[in-house]
């Protein structure tokens, strides 16, 4: 009871005033003003941009709350009154601390316009949201409790406010990896120790993912207990004799035991709850299926720099990698085993030994180099930091590097070896993508030969390079083939990938069709047309179409498909670069921002959820692709099920073919135009019907036949039931925009389930998604700037002048009965 009333003194001495409804009011302005004015830009549906810089904000905003708490008591002479009242010193501390807690929760709660917008406008992940409240919460009653015991010693609310904000920040900047870099340049490991133990900016990581780590929790919770109790003891005995050296120590006991207790409980991995929607941060099921089916034990080798000679943000990759590996251990049924061993890039081996490093070198794993700070001088470090995976009597698997950015993809990097492994053979992959030989351009030339270098003048453009070495980084036998006479598909072939095909002829045709009949698989990316851009007039631009002429739908229509020969429009688009010549993404050039409606963005909104394919995908630039025509009726009556994978906005149009540049009412329709979405994206499996069966075989054009070429031409049908994945656009695996968005992962789970069926996409689907909100009207934004920015602030601004005005009426009213 006695709690209550100081609890209720404290929270209407706020609510009297009008600096509550002030403070609130500027709080809310500053924060949600900042998230605003980059919502709309980056298009997210969540509130990542918000809790990224909320920390600071309250670094400030706390020492405001609680610089008045004892410090307004001290300065008024009501302290005495207060410590000789019939109360426990506790309880005065706790009814004051709680009250500030109500009011910082009443502050984080009016910025529950945001959460209704990001609901509203796109599908935030639910979970997410909610552990980064929570954080915010723990973060604003740790740094509450810090600021009612600063107040506790000052007299004066400004000094109470400055002193507060200044160890909020320093406790904040302690746990970044700059700060503690920095230190650990001038002190090795202690900006490491100080990041682990007292540092703040890490302990709030794990919320803002969308994960509840106990470790986190116990930080937040011990901190508060200890400033709460240190407060309290101080509140009671700063009269005693010898009471500031007695508190001083007892200070710095609790102190040295809340550090310990947090740098050794930093590397206890304790239980994590995973509130992610997709369970990002947990191990997928698939995992412990396929170790579980394993007919030996696998052994997995860590090779690792010691922590201390790591740089300052690397100084927790072993223990990051070590809790992963414990998950799968424990889930494997005792099929999975690992060792860690620590080896030093400039250790020196004696004459008669082997160094490790030497054995190490052999297997292909090697030391890399990696950006330090040491004494405020950015350095190079060099380190270890390679898997090896070893099963059965099958060569290693070896994974040269894992750093911090690999760690989300971890499980997958690992499981997805060990399943190759077990397999009796690589599976193989033949990639037919056009190249081209190109004249290499002056500018460069002149570059190599001031270098004192011989460079060709001619060489070959290769513009799918990069899915060719993905596949074999992934560990396929991949092969690139022409698809000719002479470079037929192999034999053993598991999936036929076919990217930007141009004017195939009736041979190839026929191969890809007997493939499918065969029962193979193949992913088929049609680009029916590239746009040319040339610069006209001022800051004026042209555009005109290049028909491809992949001619492959006189084969898709037989099985009820076509890519569509209209260009493909959507008011939903991408901004891209161009050079000033007009080329896409051009070199050493001067670049110019471009966005027009065949630049296609697909968000996840328009991704089918229910394939492991594009369950887990951000967005995709779809760019100058084209839609599909898809004949359900006609596909179902073949027997063949077709998914569609994504589909473009509900905002696209077509535009029928014309040669010459785009119009502008192509660009830019009507307003009676009819919007619609269109399939852009198919995934069709069954038993393929064999297009040429009682036909007679085509043969080989005479440009592509060899006479000495003695290759295998029987045609052997076994009908088999075939995959096939077919997309409208090739450019979304062109190596300029292959690492760009989710296109490597589209691409990848494409060949994957093709080739080896959906486990091993579950696994990488699990990686984090960023859900993107509608498009909306820019009315609409206005709407939602004013509303989220302004609409609680001018309810506490009315509310605050209502509460004055019945004060006065109060006062007014006290003082005419005095009267």
């Amino acid at each position: 009871m006695k709690f209550f009333t100081i609890f209720s003194r404290e929270i209407k001495s706020y609510f009297n005033s009008p600096i509550a409804y002030i403070f609130i009011i500027v709080f809310l302005l500053i924060s949600t003003g900042i998230f605003m004015n980059q919502f709309f830009i980056l298009q997210a549906a969540d509130m990542r941009a918000f809790f990224e810089v909320f920390p600071i904000i309250l670094c400030i905003f706390i020492p405001a709350i609680t610089m008045r708490l004892w410090a307004e008591d001290k300065k008024t002479n009501t302290i005495e009154l207060l410590l000789t009242f019939p109360i426990k010193t506790y309880q005065l501390v706790l009814g004051k601390y709680f009250a500030s807690l109500v009011f910082y929760l009443i502050s984080l709660i009016s910025t529950a316009t945001l959460p209704m917008m990001v609901f509203i406008l796109g599908k935030p992940d639910v979970g997410v949201i909610f552990t980064q409240y929570l954080g915010s919460v723990l973060l604003g009653a740790f740094f509450l409790s810090l600021g009612i015991f600063i107040s506790g010693f000052c007299k004066d609310q400004i000094v109470s406010f400055v002193l507060s904000m200044m160890v909020c920040f320093f406790l904040f900047l302690l746990g970044t990896e700059f700060i503690a870099s920095s230190i650990d340049g001038w002190i090795p490991q202690l900006g490491s120790f100080l990041k682990d133990s007292l540092g703040i900016a890490q302990r709030i990581l794990s919320f803002e993912k969308g994960v509840v780590d106990l470790r986190d929790v116990m930080y937040f919770l011990a901190g508060i207990f200890i400033f709460l109790v240190l407060n309290s003891i101080w509140m009671d005995t700063r009269l005693r004799p010898k009471a500031k050296i007695n508190f001083g120590i007892g200070s710095c006991i609790m102190a040295g035991i809340f550090i310990l207790f947090n740098y050794f409980f930093s590397d206890t991995p304790l239980k994590r709850f995973d509130f992610t929607r997709e369970k990002v941060y947990t191990l997928s099921e698939v995992s412990p299926k396929i170790l579980k089916s394993l007919k030996s034990p696998v052994l997995v080798k860590l090779f690792i720099s010691p922590s201390d000679k790591m740089p300052t943000g690397l100084k927790t990759l072993e223990r990051q990698i070590k809790d992963k590996l414990d998950e799968l251990k424990i889930s494997s049924g005792g099929n999975f085993r690992y060792k860690i061993f620590h080896v030093e890039a400039a250790k020196v081996a004696q004459p008669q030994e082997e160094s490790l490093e030497k054995s190490l070198e052999r297997k292909g794993i090697r030391p890399f180099q990696v950006r330090s700070i040491e004494r405020d001088t950015f350095g190079v470090k060099l380190i270890y930091s390679a898997v090896s995976i070893a099963y059965k009597e099958r060569p290693e698997e070896i994974i040269p590097r894992i750093l911090p950015v690999d760690l989300p993809n971890l499980e997958y990097i690992l499981i997805s070896k060990i399943y190759k492994m077990t397999l009796s053979e690589k599976p193989k992959v033949a990639l037919v993508a056009p190249y081209e030989e190109k004249i290499l351009p002056s500018q460069i030339r002149e570059v190599w030969e001031k270098l004192g270098k011989k460079e060709r003048e001619r060489f070959i453009e290769d513009r799918y390079s990069l899915a060719n070495r993905l596949l074999e980084y992934e560990g396929y036998d991949v092969e690139r083939i022409k698809l000719t006479e002479k470079e037929p598909i192999p034999e053993d072939t598991k999936t036929l990938i076919v990217l930007e095909p141009r004017q195939f002829n009736e041979r190839q045709r026929f191969e890809i069709n007997r493939f499918l009949v065969n029962g193979g698989s193949v992913l088929l990316a049609v680009q029916k047309y590239t746009f040319n851009y040339y610069p006209f007039g001022y800051q004026g631009l042209r555009v005109s179409a290049q028909d491809n002429q992949p001619k492959f739908n006189s084969l898709l229509q037989n099985w009820g498909l076509k890519v569509d020969e209209d260009f493909l429009m959507d008011n939903q688009n991408e901004v891209i670069s161009l050079t000033s010549e007009g080329r896409l993404f051009g070199i050493f050039e001067v670049s110019s921002p471009v966005k027009l409606p065949i630049q296609i963005k697909i968000v996840p909104a328009q991704m089918n959820k229910d394939l492991s394919i594009t369950s887990n995908l951000s967005q995709l630039l779809y760019l100058w692709g084209t839609a599909l025509d898809i004949d359900f009726e006609k596909l179902k009556n073949l027997g063949l099920k077709a998914d569609v994978l994504f589909t473009s906005s509900p905002y696209s149009w077509k535009v029928k073919y014309h040669s010459g540049y785009l119009k502008k009412e192509d660009i830019f329709p009507l307003k009676d135009t009819g919007f619609e979405s269109f399939p852009l994206a198919v995934f069709v499996r069954g038993q393929f019907p064999d297009v040429f069966k009682d036909k007679e075989i085509p043969s080989w054009p005479e440009n592509e036949q060899d006479e000495n070429y003695e290759g295998a031409n029987e045609v052997k049908i076994n009908p088999q039931s075939g995959k096939l994945i077919l997309f409208g656009c090739a450019t979304m695996f062109d190596r300029r925009l292959f690492d760009k968005g989710s296109h490597l992962n589209l691409f990848i789970n494409s060949v994957d389930v093709l080739t080896l069926g959906e486990d091993l996409v579950k696994i990488r689907s699990k990686g984090m998604v960023r859900y993107f909100i509608k498009k909306i009207s820019t009315q609409a934004k206005v709407f939602w700037r004013i509303f989220t920015t302004f609409f609680i602030p001018s309810v506490l601004f009315i509310l605050g002048i209502l509460k004055s005005l019945r004060r006065r009426h109060l006062k007014y009213s006290y003082l005419k009965t005095l009267s």
